[in-house]
């Protein structure tokens, strides 16, 4: 059978899972049991609104693509992983974008600029940020996951809450490590 052609759900998810082994940085790869979406859809939930980094409310959006997915597998990584393209974070406000993660290769386009303040890799607009517009929404956006000849549809990234990441670590008992994540994948069966 070539990875284009996967007759079954299971046999699709063994090729996911095989291809996401192979990607540098990708420790390991498993499938969440139901129990484990409904706590982490129930965890992620939870963590709508509350503050994230400190920075704003949070609104997910990269899980909850994931978990509209038929499959959903989780991966966890080291430091050698290449996360994908920034914005992987975006602070909102009023409706506009204030604020965003670039590449470090990109930093040096804000740095001078007194229009925006540079926090290693986060920016934010300074001419954007109003202070009766409301309250700051920090976005995770779902992020496109390419599976090389995988024929899988809508492949879809999803970086977890704080709470989702420790109910994850501690469910499988993965090391806890500023040096080591977690994200989660989706992806559906071509009909």
């Amino acid at each position: 059978m070539s990875v284009c052609d996967c007759g079954t759900r299971d046999e699709l998810v063994e090729l996911v899972k095989e291809y996401m082994l192979q990607v540098t940085g990708v420790e390991d790869v498993f499938v969440l049991s139901d129990i484990d979406k409904k706590i982490i859809e129930q965890l992620e939930e939870e963590a709508k609104g509350n503050v994230l980094m400190g920075m704003g409310e949070g609104d997910n959006q990269g899980i909850a693509e994931v978990f509209k997915r038929e499959h959903i597998l989780c991966f966890t990584t080291n430091k050698e992983y290449v996360w994908p393209e920034p914005p992987n974070v975006i602070m909102m406000q009023g409706g506009e974008i204030i604020g965003f993660d670039c590449a470090e290769k990109d930093i040096f386009q804000y740095e001078n600029n007194p229009d925006y303040m540079v926090m290693g890799t986060f920016i934010i607009n300074r001419t954007k940020t109003v202070g009766n517009a409301g309250k700051p929404i920090v976005v995770l956006p779902p992020k496109p996951c390419g599976l090389g000849e995988i024929k899988a549809d809508g492949a879809v990234l999803g970086s977890p809450s704080t709470p989702s990441d420790e109910y994850i670590r501690e469910a499988y008992n993965f090391e806890k490590s500023n040096e080591k994540g977690t994200f989660f994948l989706g992806f559906n069966k071509i009909k």
